[in-house]
């Protein structure tokens, strides 16, 4: 028995041993001329020429391209990407460097997670294309640990259409996810500029909020600085409904229906002669709003001197071009907006302003009469 056991021992430690040796082969550092070499040493050279950029991995694929100056996804209605976010992942990609050589021996990859997208697998594959002709292709891996928080990070990849897989280092935590390279922000106005938002409801009754002569203070052309709001800052959050205004998700004006839903304009002035107009409606449970613009020379009123201080104001021909990018990008769409702007962009004069004379007292607090 104990001979039986001492064979199943040497077996076991042997069978580990040869584990750790496969492992020790397939993670260790083989010294080569590449090392810290760019991973894409030609692509530095080659980023202007991209102009389309394929994701495919188990999370779904999707197409970036680039038209004119702008970025836009296929897959989403041919919808407006993160141009920004785009450019700087190109940047990374052909920024990232490589640390050392791994295995080039598919039956190994799947440690790495850079055994590509067949069959369920783990990888992220990011192709680069200049027309129909690749410029490079990545097969992202798993994520090294380190010690660092910050700062780049550590993958294992390969090169598409190579074996050799390598760790290099780079801001390589790319998101496979769609969505997430969307452009969420709307539009982006300042709250400084915003002289006037009148709402107006489906009955035609209104509501109309005005800048008091002063940075970030609003009232109601009636009551002016007596305005009661139902909470203080409710006039401020208001007039900023449009200060990089984000959406939830976006889809095709022609493809929407409101239904019998009730629809309440918004309408929001700015010092300088921009006219926003919202329309938005409560479907479902969530809020859809529609955006149009126009440059309105008689809108034009003096502006508080701190505001003017600021340099938020715009001329009139960058006013002209700013209404002419709001229609020309926006018009098109309806957005799905969060339930804090949504409110706002639909408020009733009720939901605003608390008559001073309605206004309940706080009871007395009885340790303070003593």
């Amino acid at each position: 028995m104990t001979k039986k056991l001492n064979a199943f021992n040497v077996l076991l430690i042997l069978t580990i041993i040869m584990v750790l040796l496969m492992a020790v082969t397939i993670f260790k550092a083989v010294g080569d001329d590449e090392d810290f070499a760019p991973l894409f040493p030609e692509m530095l050279s080659e980023l202007n020429s991209i102009n389309t950029v394929r994701f495919n991995s188990r999370q779904g694929d999707f197409t970036l391209y680039r038209q004119g100056g702008e970025w836009f996804i296929s897959e989403h209605f041919d919808y407006m990407a993160d141009g920004r976010q785009v450019r700087r992942m190109l940047v990374d990609i052909a920024e990232s460097r490589i640390l050392e050589r791994k295995t080039d021996n598919p039956e190994h990859y799947l440690l790495l997670g850079v055994e590509g997208i067949e069959d369920g697998g783990e990888s992220v594959q990011i192709t680069m294309l200049d027309q129909d002709e690749t410029v490079a292709q990545l097969v992202l891996g798993r994520t090294r640990d380190t010690a660092r928080w910050d700062g780049p990070t550590q993958h294992y990849a390969r090169r598409g259409g190579e074996d050799r897989s390598w760790l290099v280092e780079g801001y390589l935590n790319l998101s496979p996810v769609m969505m997430n390279w969307v452009r969420t922000q709307i539009v982006d106005i300042e709250r400084e500029r915003i002289a006037k938002v009148t709402i107006t409801q489906p009955d035609g009754s209104s509501a109309t909020l005005v800048n008091l002569g002063q940075r970030n203070r609003f009232g109601t052309p009636e009551d002016r600085e007596a305005t009661v709001f139902v909470y203080e800052q409710l006039g401020y959050d208001i007039a900023g409904s449009l200060h990089q205004l984000r959406m939830q998700d976006v889809q095709p004006a022609e493809q929407f229906s409101r239904g019998d839903a009730e629809v309440v304009t918004a309408e929001f002035t700015t010092f300088d002669g921009l006219v926003v107009t919202s329309e938005t409606s409560f479907n479902d449970g969530f809020y859809f709003s529609t955006f149009s613009a126009q440059y309105d020379p008689a809108s034009i009123t003096a502006a508080p001197s701190d505001i003017v201080e600021m340099e938020v104001l715009k001329t009139p021909e960058q006013v002209q071009e700013e209404a002419d990018w709001i229609n020309e990008n926006l018009s098109a769409w309806v957005y799905r907006l969060g339930g804090f702007t949504g409110t706002n962009l639909m408020r009733a004069r009720s939901d605003i302003v608390t008559e001073a004379s309605r206004t309940i007292p706080m009871p007395v607090d009885p340790m303070m009469m003593r």
